[in-house]
């Protein structure tokens, strides 16, 4: 089993061993015998005056001892060791080589100049390349002892990692351990070496161990619970954030880790629960204001979630997460326009900020580019969602103008344009995005857009198939093409290329729910049925799956009770979405429930104001329920909502027949 040693007894072995190569002093001339003894009377003065604190009094005492001993290297490497440990790294690396130059393989020397490099290392976040590969070559040398030096092997390990030499470190610590039982210190290095080769059970079975082994910190249970989290064992990522809030209440950071490994595994009432504890505890914690008011909005609990924001905005009085929070609740209900103008505030805010800078303090707190512009981004899409695609451009300009490189906002800029019928800006846009990102799919699915809404479809079905070509080993080149063609209505080449990709991609579930949804486009029921059934046996919380097989039974009003069942679980999962809500009314009203339709139904339309088919389901129940003034009401909003999947003449005369029953 190794031994902890350290500088001091190396330093005595190279005094006293008797190993010439080590410092001792030759005895064969009497006469020079004595300035190195008296070298050695100085150094242990050096050594006594270190012990009682005088720094400057040991710096005389080993640089005198270095005088008299000329041919050793030993108080050099002291004295270096001595700067070291007093914060005076330079003149630490100066005494250090200086010492080398006596003696090349003074492993002292060594051990003191490779922790001083490795601290500079290990203690900035862009270490510099020079000082890790000084700090590995000198640490090297100095592992040459007969006594190993854990504290060197571990640094040495550590220094490794930065360099991205985990195939150098694992060994050295695997040995460490087995050498060291109860090492705890490595076994957390280990663990980080294993995670860093992509080894994340092998990180995990080390980091249990060492957790096993004795009382653990915080911040042990902590990194477990990251590595649970990497391997999706949510429950046991949720007991060790728990154990580490335990350990440690004072800390918001485990808690909000808590909190996240409960959202990821579904319980949204308990994260909700955590921080909100946490909020009382630490009121002005922005982090922990803005993942409540997240939270509180994907419970539906919309006053709670605006609470939380507001809350986060008089903490943070010129930040942006505040209003971006709020926004986002206003998202959630629909309610585009005061979303826009809280996020136009905001963006007024940084503009003022910017233009009353002054002091380096306000500077700090300026938000940066990319923030401001994801504010311009959420104003144009509610702006899209408004069908004011000319406001839309005009924020996705002012995104791009911040960021230049964008690919996101340059696209979504791009496709504004063609919502606003502009090709010919939309062109503009797309030469800009080649030029700064030839070849990205996102660039090539814009391009085929454009020549399709310019009535262009074999164009835009030529670039697609030349972007498959080269990247037919992404299976999203293969879902582009094909969605492509299911938007140009030519279903059967999409049914081909998907096909195609099934049996390319066979694990992917993305490549099966598309197919399933043409199959369905294409009255294909029983098979695109199968297909649904498919992504369900390997993912059987895959929402968009359940929507989609509960609807289309709905309205084809085939087992209905199952239909439900279906929609209910989609829901389970994501409780406001519109789409969902939609359907599960359908479901109802089909099962002429129509009392509990109408409460999903009226959610739904609430949310989805311009959505035509959604509107005209509201407006069918509505009229079985006998208010057929307000089921005008909904069917007219229909007529005004975007049109798609719907027959206006249909509709139409349903607004007739009420009116005639009204007597109008």
């Amino acid at each position: 089993m190794r031994s902890r040693t350290f500088g001091v007894v190396v330093v005595f072995l190279s005094i006293l061993a008797p190993n010439p190569g080590l410092g001792q002093v030759p005895q064969a001339d009497g006469a020079a015998a004595v300035p190195r003894a008296d070298g050695y009377r100085l150094f242990m003065l050096g050594r006594s005056l270190a012990r009682a604190g005088d720094i400057e009094g040991a710096v005389k005492a080993y640089r005198d001892a270095a005088d008299r001993d000329v041919t050793s290297g030993e108080m050099l490497a002291e004295l270096a060791d001595l700067y070291r440990t007093s914060d005076r790294a330079e003149e630490g690396i100066r005494a250090a080589n200086e010492a080398l130059e006596r003696e090349p393989d003074s492993i002292t020397a060594h051990r003191v100049r490779g922790l001083i490099y490795a601290g500079r290392s290990l203690g900035q976040q862009n270490a510099s390349p020079q000082d890790t590969a000084a700090a590995i070559a000198s640490l090297e040398q100095a592992r040459r002892t007969i006594l190993p030096d854990l504290n060197v092997e571990l640094i040495l390990a550590r220094v490794y990692l930065v360099a991205d030499r985990g195939n150098d470190a694992i060994p050295l610590l695997e040995t460490l351990i087995e050498d060291e039982v109860g090492f705890t210190e490595g076994g957390l290095v280990l663990s980080l070496a294993y995670e860093r080769a992509g080894r994340v059970e092998d990180a995990v079975t080390m980091l249990e161990g060492v957790i096993a082994s004795g009382r653990p910190s915080s911040r042990a249970l902590r990194r477990l619970g990251e590595l649970y989290g990497r391997v999706d064992r949510w429950s046991d990522a949720i007991e060790a954030y728990e154990l580490a809030a335990a350990r440690n209440p004072r800390s918001s950071g485990a808690q909000r880790e808590l909190a996240n490994a409960l959202l990821q595994d579904g319980q949204t009432e308990r994260a909700r629960d955590v921080l909100s504890q946490l909020s009382t505890v630490r009121p002005d914690d922005g982090t922990v204001l803005y993942q409540l008011s997240e939270v509180e909005r994907d419970l539906g609990n919309i006053e709670e979630a605006t609470a939380a924001a507001r809350r986060l905005i008089k903490v943070e009085p010129n930040g942006i997460r505040g209003p971006y929070a709020l926004a986002e609740v206003y998202v959630r209900q629909r309610n585009y326009r005061e979303a826009i103008a809280t996020l136009e505030a905001a963006v007024a805010t940084q503009r003022e900020s910017d233009a009353t800078r002054d002091s380096q303090a306000t500077r700090q707190g300026q938000a940066r580019p990319f923030q401001i512009a994801s504010l311009l981004g959420r104003i144009g899409f509610a702006y899209t969602q408004l069908e004011e695609h000319d406001n839309a451009v005009e924020a996705y300009t002012r995104a791009v103008d911040l960021l230049p490189m964008s690919l996101a906002y340059g696209v979504r800029l791009a496709q504004a344009y063609l919502d606003a019928g502009s090709v010919a800006n939309a062109t503009a846009a797309l030469d800009d995005l080649r030029t700064h990102h030839p070849g990205d799919l996102a660039v090539t699915r814009l391009e085929a857009r454009i020549l399709g809404d310019s009535g262009d479809v074999n164009g835009g079905v030529d670039v697609l198939r030349d972007a498959l070509n080269e990247n037919d080993r992404d299976p999203s080149a293969h879902l582009a093409l094909a969605a492509f063609y299911g938007d140009h209505d030519q279903y059967n080449d999409a049914l081909e290329v998907l096909e195609s990709a099934r049996a390319r991609f066979p694990e992917s579930l993305s490549i099966l729910f598309q197919l399933g949804a043409l199959l369905e486009q294409s009255d294909r029921y029983v098979d695109a049925e199968v297909a649904f059934r498919g992504v369900l046996q390997r993912d059987s919380d895959h929402a968009p799956t359940l929507n989609y097989l509960g609807y289309m039974m709905a309205d084809r009003g085939d087992r209905l009770e199952e239909s439900v069942d279906l929609l209910l679980r989609a829901l389970e999962i994501e409780p406001r979405n519109g789409a969902y809500l939609d359907s599960l009314g359908w479901a109802y009203f089909k099962l002429d429930r129509f009392d509990l339709a109408e409460t999903q139904l009226q959610q739904a339309s609430e949310q989805m104001v311009g959505n035509s088919v959604i509107q005209d389901h509201f407006g069918d129940v509505l009229s079985k329920l006998g208010r057929l003034d307000e089921a005008i009401v909904a069917w007219e909003a229909a007529l005004e909502g975007d049109r798609e999947e719907i027959e206006v003449s249909r509709i139409e005369g349903k607004i007739q027949e009420a009116q005639q029953n009204l007597g109008r």
